[in-house]
C-alpha cells in the first residue's frame, strides 16, 4: 500500500458515515438551542445552523484527513480528501430539515419560537429515526427496534440538556 487506500470504500455502505448523520442532528440541535437562547432572530438562527454545519463538516474532513495520515504512516495523498469529504457529508445533510424549518420562520411562515421548536424537534426525530434504523438493520424485533429508537431519542435529549448546562 502506498497510503490511504483503506479509505476507499469496498462496498457502497462503507462510504456512508451514519454516525456523521447522527452527530450532525445533535450538532444542529445544539447550535439552534444556543443561538435561540442567545436571542438570535429567525434569519440568524437559519444562518447559524447552516454555516455552523458547513464549518463542522470542514473540521471533520480536516481531522479525518490528519487521522488517516497518522494511521497510514505514509506520505499524504490528496486524492483521499474528496473520499473523506463525501464520507462526512451526512453531517451537513442532517441539518437540511432543521435549517429549512428555520428558514420558513425567517420567511414569516411562523414565529422564531415555532421555527426553533420545529428545528429542535426534527433533529431529535432524526436521532430517534436512526435508532429505529439501527434496530431494524440489526434484525431486532419490532418492539426492540422501537425501544432502541426511543432510547436514542432520549439519549439525544439528555446530551442536549447536558450540553446546554455547560454552556
Amino acid at each position: 500500500m502506498t497510503g490511504f487506500e483503506h479509505v476507499t470504500p469496498v462496498d457502497g455502505r462503507r462510504d456512508i458515515r451514519y454516525g456523521a448523520a447522527v452527530y450532525g442532528s445533535f450538532l444542529v440541535a445544539s447550535v439552534v438551542g444556543a443561538a435561540f437562547e442567545a436571542g438570535a432572530d429567525a434569519r440568524s438562527l437559519t444562518a447559524s445552523a447552516f454555516v455552523s454545519m458547513l464549518v463542522f463538516w470542514l473540521a471533520h474532513v480536516w481531522s479525518e484527513v490528519v487521522g488517516e495520515h497518522v494511521s497510514a504512516g505514509t506520505r499524504f495523498h490528496a486524492r483521499v480528501i474528496p473520499v473523506i469529504a463525501r464520507r462526512e457529508w451526512p453531517l451537513v445533510e442532517a441539518a437540511a430539515v432543521p435549517t429549512a424549518l428555520l428558514a420558513l420562520a425567517w420567511a414569516g411562515l411562523w414565529s422564531r419560537e415555532t421555527g426553533a421548536a420545529l428545528a429542535l424537534g426534527s433533529a431529535i426525530l432524526q436521532i430517534t429515526g436512526w435508532g429505529v434504523v439501527a434496530g431494524f438493520r440489526s434484525g431486532a424485533s419490532p418492539l426492540s427496534t422501537v425501544i432502541l429508537g426511543v432510547g436514542q431519542g432520549i439519549l439525544g435529549v439528555l446530551l442536549l440538556v447536558l450540553e446546554s448546562l455547560i454552556h
